[in-house]
């Protein structure tokens, strides 16, 4: 844990004006329910046996980087995406304080915005995923995402406690994503290309459109009269 844990070096920042301000405390509170929150999504990676390449703590959250599969399991992502709000609740039967009740609550109401890269957003995505195409959820998931930020930035504006941090790192974040929007659908179509899923659907298409590959799904294509498995079109793709 020692070589993927990362504390942002803002958090040292934030940690000594808390300290000067007199709000030490609080803060020290808020920095354990983010490591509750943080270690609930590291128990589930581990359950799964997923590799954890890198945690990193904000004064106001976390960011735990995990290396898998686009094409991994829906089930299992949304149990990950969980994690971290379970154990907090988990850890709310326990632990009885006020201040520690209140930031708790706080920060689970704030991760399930669904405005990436928070944990509601990656929520909502895998909802879509199990009914849409991987790029049709992702482009909704992404609307979702802008209007919902865009209605938490005019919350901000006119509320008496102004989140201009979080507010920043979030709108850096979805222009991040953005500017990797592109390698992550390739990433998609390849891997599908490249290895063998444990698919839990088979889907017929009457077209040659790789765009209406879906996730937990093995498609193939009607062409001819004869229908061709999905590698064969993605192969068709990538060699053009």
């Amino acid at each position: 844990m020692k070589n993927i844990l990362t504390i942002n070096y803002f958090t040292y920042f934030y940690f000594f004006m808390a300290f000067l301000c007199g709000y030490f405390k609080n803060t020290l509170i808020l920095f354990f329910i983010v490591l509750i929150h943080e270690f609930g999504h590291i128990l589930i990676i581990k359950l799964f046996k997923y590799k954890i390449v890198k945690v990193t703590i904000y004064s106001f959250g976390g960011i735990t980087k995990i290396d898998k599969p686009i094409n991994s399991s829906i089930n299992q992502e949304l149990f990950i995406a969980f994690g971290g709000i379970l154990m907090q609740l988990i850890s709310l039967l326990f632990i009885k304080n006020h201040l520690f009740y209140y930031y708790s609550l706080n920060i689970i109401l704030f991760n399930l915005l669904p405005i990436y890269p928070l944990d509601g957003y990656r929520i909502i995505n895998l909802i879509l995923d199990k009914f849409l195409a991987f790029e049709k959820s992702l482009k909704y998931s992404n609307i979702i995402s802008i209007i919902v930020l865009m209605i938490f930035l005019l919350f901000n504006i006119f509320s008496y406690q102004k989140n201009y941090l979080i507010c920043s790192f979030l709108i850096i974040e979805i222009l991040l994503m953005f500017k990797n929007q592109k390698y992550l659908i390739h990433k998609f179509y390849l891997e599908r290309y490249l290895y063998n899923f444990p698919y839990h659907k088979i889907s017929s298409e009457d077209s040659l459109n790789i765009h209406l590959l879906k996730k937990n799904t093995l498609h193939f294509f009607k062409y001819h009269n004869r229908y061709l498995h999905e590698k064969g079109v993605l192969k068709s793709f990538f060699k053009n």
